[in-house]
């Protein structure tokens, strides 16, 4: 009869640096997008011509990421001036792949730290 083990150690090949470098990437470009996404959206729902330069750029930046969705018919609906549901849908789906990749660099960073707490516990064990 054979007894159960308890797993073993695994080394981590997490390495904090690369960690808080990517948590640095998704926290900014996440932020940046999601502001651009807002931006975006106030401009197309109060503005019926953006013919200033910056406007237009901003627009034309943000159309990028909204294109893929305003090919869908129902999506590519006005709601008012040239606001879609395109736009806001967008929004949300961006809004909530930011959480949750955030939620989980959170978790490695957490895992990370655990790891480290238990080798050195078990370092200072006689």
């Amino acid at each position: 009869m054979s007894q159960v083990q308890p797993p073993r150690e695994r080394p981590s090949n997490a390495r904090p640096a690369t960690i808080q470098i990517l948590r640095w990437i998704i926290v900014n470009l996440g932020a940046l997008l999601v502001t651009m996404l807002l931006l975006r959206i106030a401009i197309v729902s109060v503005t019926p011509d953006p013919a200033q330069t910056g406007l237009r750029a901003l627009l034309r930046a943000s159309r990028i990421v909204t294109w893929p969705l305003s090919q869908i018919p129902p999506l590519a609906a006005s709601l008012k001036g040239a606001l879609t549901l395109a736009d806001l849908l967008t929004l949300f789906i961006a809004l909530g792949i930011w959480i949750a990749a955030i939620g989980v660099v959170a978790g490695w960073e957490r895992e990370g730290q655990r790891m480290g707490l238990k080798s050195n516990e078990e370092r200072l064990k006689p």
